[in-house]
């Protein structure tokens, strides 16, 4: 049963815009024969996905978000990713944070332990954390999949922000 609470957390636009690019991922992966596995409570919860196969269990995460347009990198809000480290160093379970980015019509990412090895990108020292928000460099990331114009569209409809260019891979 949703409650009022929910129901005006589920009508947010960025929640909209997360729930596009996280049903775009989640058939991904099934589609490359893992299963996914989804919070049933609803409310705040740890991760997004836990995924698993015969050989492995691993979880991930879902960002709908579109990489800086002045630099070449995206990132996640600081208090998220050490949620995250805390999760996987308590569980020793691998993490993937996987970036649906409508701008340049891509799905990429990688385990977040790759993300955070120090390297230098364009004079910035990476990871980089400002305001916030903790910044991996998009050269460090695997593009995962291509998006169909009809899915940038769709995620387009619930931007919150103006994007004059996107980094380009």
């Amino acid at each position: 049963m949703e409650t009022k609470q929910t129901s005006l957390w589920n009508s947010k636009k960025q929640v909209k815009k997360g729930n596009i690019g996280e049903q775009i991922v989640k058939a991904y992966l099934e589609n490359n024969g893992l299963i996914v596995y989804k919070p049933l409570t609803d409310g705040s919860h740890p991760f997004d996905n836990l995924c698993a196969n015969d050989r492995e269990i691993f979880i991930v995460e879902v960002k709908t978000k579109e990489a800086r347009a002045y630099y070449p990198d995206t990132g996640i809000n600081i208090q998220h990713f050490n949620r995250y480290m805390e999760v996987k160093k308590k569980h020793n379970i691998k993490i993937y944070l996987f970036f649906v980015d409508a701008a340049n019509a891509k799905i990429y990412g990688e385990e977040l332990d790759n993300l955070i090895k120090p390297v230098k990108v364009k004079g910035n020292q990476y990871p980089l954390n400002q305001n916030e928000i903790i910044y991996f460099p998009l050269e460090n990331m695997k593009i995962i999949a291509e998006l169909s114009q009809a899915q940038c569209n769709l995620i387009k409809v619930y931007n919150t922000k103006n994007y004059i260019g996107a980094s380009k891979f």
